[in-house]
């Protein structure tokens, strides 16, 4: 993955970081815990590293110290030789254990700064879309000046950023970088003198691929103490695996246990359904099947003497009748009335039989087990019994 791509990435972590609630919690956590730091830990806090501050004039170079391991301010005359000027700068800059950050910092009237209200989607490109604005913005091209942005204020309900942009014109400062150049200094940025000496606005107008790269005194740490906060993470884990082993090993125990009667139980509960079962099959089957005795006796005694059947079939709960008789239309009536039978219905049309005078005809209707028909028959005693109260009540 090339730098840039790198770049893009990193910067969509930072602004998602930066918008979430987690952010918010711990901005408002260190305000609360900052108070009752001591004001030394505070200070040392405050001042991850020291830097020097390099400030150009035509007849000199100052030079100002801010950090935890303050300087006197020094000035060195750029008319000297350039290797005792190296020689002076070299030691100025050295005895400390860490080299200190070099800015260059440029007086406010060689920068223009500008405050623009940009949608809040910009914010992960924001280098790039303040290069497309460039020349909306200010009087330059993105590809005649030095120029740096920050965000001061994110409006989420109107998805909005204010970003303050500072813009040095590449003419007014590229003269100055190659003369540091020369002299051998390595600047990490390029910054902009606000009305206090001896500190900077905070930008940084140097492109990121001429910045020199400094090295983390803290990475090693944090590593450390990330790698211990794994290793503790995972002794915690694994101590906490070793007591539910034991705790689930006792319970597989008791669990065997008590597998081992419920077994028998259900062996036992098994046995006494497939009796009960075996024993209730026949009765079942009987009470779901039609009686085909019942209902061939009811058929004899509801058809009228003029009537014969040809065919008689029972397929499941299915009754077919094929036969002859005077009248096929009134043998539907007179089986509604079987408590055997069910939904009554001729089947395709009447025809009459010249050589017996007769209709022939074929019935189909749903057979009724013995428990339907004799709730049924309940069910029509019950009806008739309310009627003969309906008449004596009427006479």
């Amino acid at each position: 993955m090339s730098e840039s791509v790198l770049d893009r990435q990193l910067a969509r972590v930072r602004v998602a970081y930066a918008t979430s609630p987690l952010a918010r919690f711990f901005d408002w956590w260190w305000g609360q815990l900052q108070p009752l730091l001591p004001a030394k830990a505070r200070a040392w806090l405050a001042e991850t590293r020291d830097e020097v501050l390099l400030t150009l004039s035509p007849e000199r170079i100052d030079l100002a110290w801010r950090g935890r391991s303050p300087r006197a301010p020094g000035s060195l005359e750029r008319g000297a030789e350039p290797e005792l000027l190296k020689q002076d700068l070299k030691a100025y800059l050295g005895g400390t254990e860490e080299p200190p950050a070099v800015f260059l910092v440029l007086p406010p009237g060689k920068v223009l700064r500008r405050t623009l209200t940009l949608p809040a989607a910009a914010e992960p490109n924001l280098r790039q879309v303040l290069s497309f604005e460039m020349d909306r913005q200010t009087p330059f091209k993105a590809d005649q000046v030095h120029f740096d942005a920050r965000i001061v204020a994110r409006d989420p309900v109107a998805k909005q950023i204010r970003v303050e942009l500072a813009v040095a014109p590449r003419a007014a400062i590229d003269g100055e970088l190659a003369t540091l150049a020369e002299l051998g200094i390595a600047l990490h940025g390029v910054d902009i003198a606000p009305l206090g000496e001896g500190s900077r606005a905070g930008f940084n107008l140097l492109p990121p691929e001429r910045r020199a790269r400094q090295r983390d005194v803290w990475l090693l740490a944090n590593l450390g103490l990330g790698a211990l906060c794994v290793v503790l993470l995972l002794a915690a884990m694994a101590l906490s695996v070793a007591n539910r082993e034991a705790a689930l090993e006792a319970l597989r125990a008791t669990v065997d246990r008590e597998r081992i009667e419920a077994k028998a139980v259900a062996d036992l509960r098994s046995e006494l359904r497939a009796a009960v079962e075996g024993a209730n099959f026949l009765a079942e089957k009987k009470r779901a099947q039609p009686v085909v005795s019942d209902l061939l006796l009811d058929l004899t005694r509801r058809l009228p003497p003029d009537t014969w059947l040809q065919r008689f079939s029972l397929t499941g709960r299915q009754v077919q009748l094929q036969g002859q008789a005077r009248e096929a239309a009134s043998l539907i009536r007179i089986l509604q009335q079987s408590q055997m039978l069910r939904g009554p219905a001729i089947q395709g049309a009447v025809t009459p039989d010249a050589r017996t005078s007769k209709e022939q005809f074929l019935i189909q209707a749903d057979a009724r087990t013995r428990v339907d028909a004799v709730a049924s028959a309940a069910g029509g005693g019950a009806a008739a019994r309310e009627g003969e109260n309906d008449g004596r009540a009427r006479r």
